[in-house]
């Protein structure tokens, strides 16, 4: 159960609909010709089949039309939930559906719900059941943890009808990614007095203790050991110390590792180099990389992937402060290279020079890091896509491919040579911000310079995706927790 939902896996017969107080028709245009197919009600067929034969504007992904039907001496709520047209009828759109259906149910009050679908009725539409049962876990997340009254849907026991093989499983599986995702938003969702990187640090121990993952926890005194004066740097200016969490998973025996890095700013102020007040606290988000990674890494060792993974998470709370680093300084990160200080507010980057660092030291043969790194993918690319910056064309194609089983869009933007030369320093090796220009490209080629040779890498800008400004889809209003997703499909790839 999750989100007051509960999925379970039913073949179509028409006892399947006994007793429902709900049923879900999830229809792209081509397949409403076969909604006969279904089984369903008879009332409730005839009323789908007249309703989709007058209206020809129900097909758009995400929307819902609700019908309500007598019933014996009650009522039956009757959801056309659409998924598309033509080549849009793909599994992300089942996905946007579900999502939004799932919130149509916790309206109606919904405690037994049939969910059918024609495409379903191929058995081997299998990610298309995926995609249907994690957009409705996701599509029903509320976060009022801090609401004085919350109010609470009644637990909906939905029945999803398919001739899949192996449903249940499939089921299961979904549900568990998707229980990783919203255990992510509540993290990012969650403010900075709440959310520390101690926070990080425990709730990645609690991981360790119930799952088959080991954990390392390095404290300013073990970071300082290793040279991680990057990480340590901005950190320095807030009383709650910064720390490095590793999290190993061995699920393939001798077969290399990847490592997923996190960027773990719990509140990011700008440090002196400080943000205008409208929107900081917004800021709380600006750990999402690093959650992501620590919900990933729940799912995959609870789904058993068969793969080696480490996870890293560079945890600091950016602030102002007598012992904040000041523009100008210059600073040595732990493979040697220094860095010089332009502003205090491009501080992800220098987390994540110390991690990647440390993830390659682990032994990863690949590394992947994700953060809410920069503004500028937002001017690029908008609020639906992120960016990736590699030196591995490979990488990026499976990571692409990841995203797109996962419903988040990815796009690579080129690692041209002039970027890679505006972030030399007259008086260090490199500078921490060379920019407004070209600055999403900047910012992944800085972290780059960290990893070591040879080593397939890639940079996911997630600072335009992070967030939601409205309810939408498989998406609540607020932290999204993208790319948690991608990376649990990219370690079902490994």
């Amino acid at each position: 159960m999750l989100n007051q939902i509960q999925c379970t896996a039913a073949e179509f017969n028409a006892a399947a609909y006994n007793d429902a107080d709900s049923i879900v028709l999830f229809l792209c245009k081509e397949c409403a010709a076969a909604i006969d197919k279904l089984e369903l009600p008879e009332a409730a067929a005839k009323a789908a089949i007249a309703y989709t034969a007058q209206h020809d504007d129900i097909y758009d992904a995400g929307s819902v039309t609700t019908l309500v039907l007598p019933q014996g001496e009650g009522l039956l709520t009757l959801l056309l939930a659409g998924c598309g047209e033509g080549k849009d009828c793909k599994p992300n759109n089942f996905r946007k559906a579900a999502g939004a259906a799932a919130r149509a149910l916790h309206k109606a009050k919904a405690q037994k719900a049939v969910l059918a679908a024609p495409i379903l009725l191929n058995a081997e539409r299998s990610k298309n059941l995926q995609a249907l049962v994690e957009g409705l876990y996701l599509g029903a997340y509320t976060f009022n943890r801090f609401k004085s009254e919350a109010k609470q849907a009644p637990l909906c026991e939905a029945a999803v009808l398919s001739a899949v093989p192996e449903a249940a499983a499939i089921i299961t599986a979904a549900e568990i990614s998707a229980e990783a995702v919203c255990y992510a938003r509540d993290l990012v969702n969650n403010p900075g007095n709440v959310v520390t990187p101690q926070t990080m640090a425990e709730d990645a121990l609690k991981l360790g203790q119930e799952l088959p993952l080991e954990i390392t926890i390095m404290d300013e005194t073990l970071m300082e050991a290793r040279g991680m004066h990057a990480l340590l740097a901005v950190g320095q200016g807030s009383h709650n110390p910064p720390c490095l969490v590793a999290l190993r998973y061995n699920g393939n025996g001798d077969a290399p590792y990847t490592a997923f890095v996190g960027k773990g700013i719990t509140f990011d102020s700008g440090g002196i180099s400080i943000k205008p007040d409208d929107n900081m606290g917004e800021m709380k988000d600006d750990m999402t990389g690093a959650g992501a990674v620590l919900g990933a890494m729940r799912a995959i060792a609870r789904l058993g992937l068969k793969c080696n993974v480490i996870g890293v998470l560079a945890c600091a709370e950016n602030m102002p402060d007598g012992k904040a680093q000041r523009p100008g300084d210059i600073v040595r990160a732990a493979n040697g290279k220094t860095i010089e200080v332009v502003s205090t507010d491009a501080e992800g980057r220098m987390v994540l020079a110390d991690a990647v660092w440390y993830a390659c030291q682990m032994g990863a043969k690949k590394v992947v890091d994700i953060a809410t790194l920069t503004g500028a993918v937002i001017i690029a690319l908008g609020n639906e896509t992120s960016g990736i910056v590699a030196n591995d064309d490979e990488l990026v194609e499976q990571i692409k491919l990841a995203g797109r089983m996962a419903g988040e869009n990815y796009w690579q933007l080129p690692s041209l040579p002039e970027c890679k030369e505006a972030i030399k320093s007259d008086v260090a090796d490199l500078l921490n911000s060379a920019g407004r220009a070209g600055g999403c490209i900047t910012g992944g080629l800085f972290i780059g310079e960290f990893v070591d040779k040879d080593i397939p890498w890639a940079h996911l800008d997630i600072g335009g995706t992070s967030t939601a400004t409205k309810t939408e889809g498989f998406k609540v209003k607020g932290g999204t927790a993208f790319g948690t997703m991608t990376l649990i499909k990219l370690a079902g790839m490994l």
